[in-house]
């Protein structure tokens, strides 16, 4: 169980929390346009969901038991997955170029939204992964939980679906859903790990847009807002970055926080 709650705790550092007022480092409010709580919502249910595939005899677990045992019993190796997961992030800053295709943002605003979204993404997935250490269920590896396939591919399909809606968006998680499908179908990673990596994608997508104002103000570029919000007039972000060090897991690290 402590297991558990480490990990929950570790994908969802990304989440909004309250800040100290003795935190490390506090950047200053300024206005947000692009973060709304119900953004969280998918991503919550979705790690939760997996994480407890971790818990011997949760519902999870039973689901992926039963899919381990009852699919893909001849242990037949597709590779296409290794390729489809990226699908979505490649096309994803280019599609707006095609004739007709709007795109909500300009490009580098869409090339640096994505290239964030990524980079927290591969820093969550590894962080994770070497900490939890759950065995795969086609080896003895120790790095199956959450599946990193998954989250690169729900990552570029999140971007997609924010930045051209759901006509595009749809195709990309179709995408998405078939690299996961397939992550358990050739026996690389528990249903859990699956479900949990399409939550960690979903979420690290939205925080590269979120940290679009933060890199604007750091490196004076022009922003572009969103064309709509529902926030009220001086919601602000604040960045909270603080060290961590776990003695019985033997850990260290910075947790950093983003409020919004």
């Amino acid at each position: 169980m402590n297991r558990v709650i480490l990990t929950i705790f570790l994908l969802l550092t990304l989440s909004p929390l309250g800040a100290q007022e003795d935190s490390v480092l506090v950047v200053p409010r300024h206005k947000n346009l692009y973060y709304q709580p119900k953004q969280l919502i998918a991503p919550a249910v979705l790690i939760t969901v997996g994480t407890l595939g971790l818990v011997e005899k949760s519902p999870t677990d039973l689901v992926a038991q039963k899919a381990f045992k009852d699919m893909n019993s001849g242990w037949n190796r597709t590779y296409v997955d290794d390729y489809l997961q990226y699908v979505p992030s490649v096309v994803e800053p280019f599609l707006g170029f095609i004739p007709g295709v709007k795109a909500k943002h300009p490009f580098w605003d869409r090339v640096i939204a994505s290239a964030t979204a990524h980079a927290l993404m591969a820093a969550v997935t590894n962080t994770v992964k070497y900490t939890v250490r759950e065995q795969r269920p086609d080896s003895e590896a120790r790095n199956s939980f959450f599946s990193g396939h998954t989250a690169t591919a729900f990552t570029g399909a999140e971007l997609m679906r924010i930045e051209y809606g759901w006509g595009y968006g749809a195709v990309a998680y179709a995408a998405a859903t078939s690299v996961a499908f397939l992550r358990v179908y050739n026996k690389r990673h528990w249903v859990g790990d699956v479900i949990a990596g399409a939550g960690v994608g979903i979420l690290c997508a939205n925080a590269g847009y979120w940290m679009l104002p933060v890199w604007k103000r750091w490196f004076k570029m022009k922003d572009s807002a969103p064309e709509t919000t529902s926030l009220k007039e001086g919601q602000s972000p604040i960045v909270v970055a603080a060290p961590f060090y776990d003695s019985e897991c033997r850990g260290a690290g910075i947790a950093c926080n983003i409020v919004f």
